[in-house]
């Protein structure tokens, strides 16, 4: 999707997912793009689908929630970040809700949302709350019945990382293919000057959840959960070579992936590049792979 011939921003919305008849889904934001250099709120969801593994794409489609909300005029907006398919074939997608009743930027956040399809992906049920405070989804994953959801109670009316005691990451569930989200836990992280996330499944059954620390770009805090996301070992770090903001991470072919920016504050080269670590344990990382040069702006993301 060309967006800059346009005039239009891919800000924000990045969910993505096969569903059980091996169609890839790929979403993305179709956002103004002349209002806080790309950094826009002001659009809706759109996405494409690939029916033989992202070698071809059909035709944009919008998303219909998405859409309804810009189009009601109340300075809401919505876009999807993360989806989940579950054994039974539902997809569950994981929204942002943007408040730009003020200014065009995406902060302060609304309470999150999640939808449900039972046909791959096409259509959608009405949205259902995932808690009652406003933050941010972060991170999904899925395995053995049980969604996983990683939220940042956090509105960003002050700013998008921790600024006070109020500010946790806490543990969501669903236990019937996403029709109903309850906390499970909160986890053990000193947020301040944190924001971002993600989790994943070991290979071991535990999870782990990392978050971003803006204090120091290679300092990647992270915890362990051996229960099931009941209880949480206390805060480690992980060394990120060349620094990494807004992680993402997932069990791949034996091994962990996590991909995300090489950090965004200093004024060196080395910056805002897209960039992959691997690790055979999921908590000590390789080096780490520019997979896309910063050329202009702050980031190649």
């Amino acid at each position: 999707m060309e967006h800059q011939k346009a005039g239009r921003s891919g800000h924000l919305g990045h969910a993505m997912f096969q569903n059980h008849d091996h169609e890839l889904f790929a979403f993305y934001a179709d956002c103004t793009g002349e209002d806080f250099n790309g950094h826009s709120a002001v659009g809706w969801m759109q996405y494409k689908v690939s029916p033989d593994g992202g070698l071809t794409w059909g035709e944009p489609q919008i998303l219909d929630l998405s859409k309804r909300y810009s189009d009601q005029g109340a300075g809401r907006t919505l876009f999807s970040e993360k989806a989940v398919v579950t054994d039974s074939g539902a997809v569950v997608m994981l929204h942002l809700v943007c408040d730009v009743s003020r200014t065009p930027v995406w902060e302060p956040y609304h309470v999150p949302l999640a939808t449900r399809s039972l046909d791959g992906g096409y259509t959608w049920g009405e949205p259902i709350e995932v808690g009652n405070e406003r933050g941010r989804i972060y991170g999904a994953a899925y395995t053995d019945g049980t969604i996983y959801v990683l939220k940042f109670c956090n509105d960003a009316t002050v700013d998008y990382c921790g600024a006070s005691d109020e500010h946790v990451y806490r543990l969501f569930v669903s236990y019937d293919d996403g029709v109903s989200f309850e906390a499970l836990s909160t986890l053990p992280f000193d947020t301040r000057g944190r924001g971002y996330g993600t989790i994943c499944v070991r290979s071991d059954g535990s999870l782990v959840a990392y978050v971003y620390n803006r204090n120091d770009e290679t300092a990647a805090d992270y915890c362990i959960s051996k229960d099931g996301g009941r209880t949480w070992e206390a805060p480690r770090v992980a060394f990120m070579a060349r620094r990494l903001r807004n992680p993402q991470m997932i069990s791949f072919a034996g091994a962990y992936f996590m991909h995300g920016r090489s950090g965004s504050h200093g004024a060196d080269a080395d910056k805002g590049h897209v960039i992959l670590y691997r690790s055979p344990d999921g908590i000590t990382w390789d080096e780490g792979t520019y997979l896309a040069r910063r050329e202009h702006g702050h980031g190649a993301y």
